[in-house]
């Protein structure tokens, strides 16, 4: 091989990264630094064999050792050339204009160039004939093709699907029965990370005869239905409106516009309900199924819906004729004491608190859950026992500003209980959370017994209203300060509204 095609070799790739790091300060982007090392060899090597080559105190090199070692420089330099040209088309196509080029095509054309000068350079330089090594057997022929069958066949693959582009690395998809998202894919194999943090690799082949479904695509956002069996003893409208009115409080999953919570089907004595939501990100898919199912239950608990047993395995057990009594009494005796060490419930005597704790009702609500929304109608007053739930107020923008936090033995409520009046606060379960539920209806079946209770009952709540939030201690203020003004007026504005003599 002449010096001259090694000098020249030299220089284009010495070009060739100057252009690259030329643009590399216009696109102000950092060169990879195997190209960077790659110039800088190719740079040393050269310039040491031609200093090499050219001073008469070093041994003079035969034939043989001189083309080996020029042959060497010359690969250095095109491989450098090649990096470069790659980093470009790279750099200027595929990140800036966001052309899809696949990256092993890129290499895969590089390793031919390499290949075709490494056997031009063996044909023109050494003088070795390629006949023997191109032209092989037939039999030889054929060990090679099979071998290289599943090779040829994952990179045909592998083409085809960088050309069709039916999804992209940090897509989510879900491949021959496998979901995860793509984090590699090159000649022969597609890499994927599964929701346990697996990494499973498909080849082309597999992937290219599998159903894919990309759920990344045309966009994140994706429609997704959970079902829930239940008793047909249940009336389908109010199931749905359950469902819905519990997905509608969660702020980060949006319920369907058409679809939202509908009757899948009927068989065998049960309803099947569809609840169907918008998913954002695909990637939150347990997490807001999780949300979603929790909320269902909760909501459906407290409204006295079971879930039925989905294998239709029952156990037989025998249950005494008194149990529900029982169940009743001890549910009973369970809230007299709750509302027993309730000191602003002093007022009521020992069988006036038992009356009230009789028809009172309990519920459990989870964290994030509404118990009141500002502005609702209510006429019930609620016992934290258990839990604890957060106080917001609507500021005059319209935002929901934090206010206090309410704990076991707590109340909220009273003025919706006694007036009727509109929720003045919206109180939202920081945690798993019980309430005692006491209603209009039974508050005034035991202010109707003795309606001495009432002068007294608001003298306590007067005394209870110093421990609530600022924003409510402004509403108690006027409270106080109309009961001060007009207190007959007011207790008899209370006594009308429940309708108390």
């Amino acid at each position: 091989m002449p010096l001259a095609w090694m000098v020249n070799a030299v220089w284009v790739a010495i070009t060739a990264v100057a252009i690259v790091v030329l643009f590399s300060r216009l696109l102000k982007t950092k060169l990879p630094l195997g190209l960077i090392g790659a110039a800088v060899l190719t740079v040393v090597l050269g310039q040491g064999l031609i200093l090499w080559f050219y001073n008469p105190n070093v041994p003079i090199l035969s034939t043989t050792q001189r083309n080996i070692w020029l042959a060497i420089a010359f690969f250095m330099a095109l491989s450098t050339t090649l990096r470069a040209i790659k980093w470009l088309l790279l750099e200027l196509l595929v990140a800036r204009r966001n052309i899809k080029i696949p990256p092993f095509l890129l290499d895969i054309t590089e390793w031919f160039v390499l290949l075709i000068v490494v056997f031009i350079t063996i044909r023109l330089v050494f003088g070795v004939e390629l006949t023997g090594l191109l032209v092989t057997s037939t039999v030889a022929s054929a060990i090679i093709g099979l071998a290289l069958q599943d090779t040829l066949g994952n990179l045909i693959s592998g083409i085809s699907l960088q050309i069709e582009s039916p999804f992209a690395v940090d897509d989510w998809v879900e491949i021959d029965g496998i979901e995860g998202i793509i984090v590699r894919q090159n000649w022969r194999t597609l890499t994927l990370r599964t929701r346990e943090d697996h990494r499973v690799m498909l080849t082309n082949s597999t992937v290219a005869q599998s159903k894919i479904i990309n759920y990344s695509r045309p966009t994140n956002s994706q429609i997704q239905s959970v079902y829930l069996t239940l008793s047909e003893s249940y009336s389908p409208t109010m199931v749905k409106n359950i469902l819905i009115e519990a997905v509608t409080s969660l702020d980060d999953v949006r319920l369907h516009p058409r679809l939202r919570s509908h009757v899948v089907s009927m068989q065998d004595g049960c309803v099947t309900y569809g609840l169907s939501y918008w998913l954002d990100d695909y990637s939150d898919k347990v997490i807001a199924r999780d949300k979603v199912l929790t909320r269902a239950w909760y909501s459906l608990h407290r409204a006295g819906i079971a879930i039925p047993d989905p294998t239709g395995n029952y156990q037989v057990t025998l249950i005494p004729e008194d149990a529900a009594q029982r169940q009743h009494e001890a549910l009973q005796a369970q809230l007299f004491d709750a509302m027993q060490s309730l000191h602003w419930l002093d007022v009521l005597s020992e069988p006036q608190l038992k009356q009230l704790a009789n028809r009172a009702a309990v519920s459990t609500y989870t964290s994030g859950e509404h118990l009141v929304k500002q502005g609702e109608s209510g006429d019930s007053l609620f016992i934290i026992t258990r839990g604890s739930v957060s106080v917001y107020v609507r500021s005059a923008d319209g935002r929901s500003v934090y206010a206090n936090q309410l704990s076991a033995g707590d109340f909220f409520g009273e003025t919706s209980l006694l007036t009727g009046e509109a929720r003045s606060a919206s109180i939202r379960a920081n945690e798993d959370t019980d309430v005692i539920i006491i209603d209009k209806e039974a508050f005034a079946n035991v202010l109707t017994q003795d309606p001495t209770i009432l002068e007294r009952f608001v003298t306590a709540l007067e005394r209870r209203q110093e421990g609530i939030s600022q924003s409510l201690q402004q509403d108690s203020a006027l409270r106080r300060q109309e009961m001060e003004n007009g207190r007959d007026a007011f207790i008899q504005r209370i006594r009308r509204y429940l309708r108390v003599p």
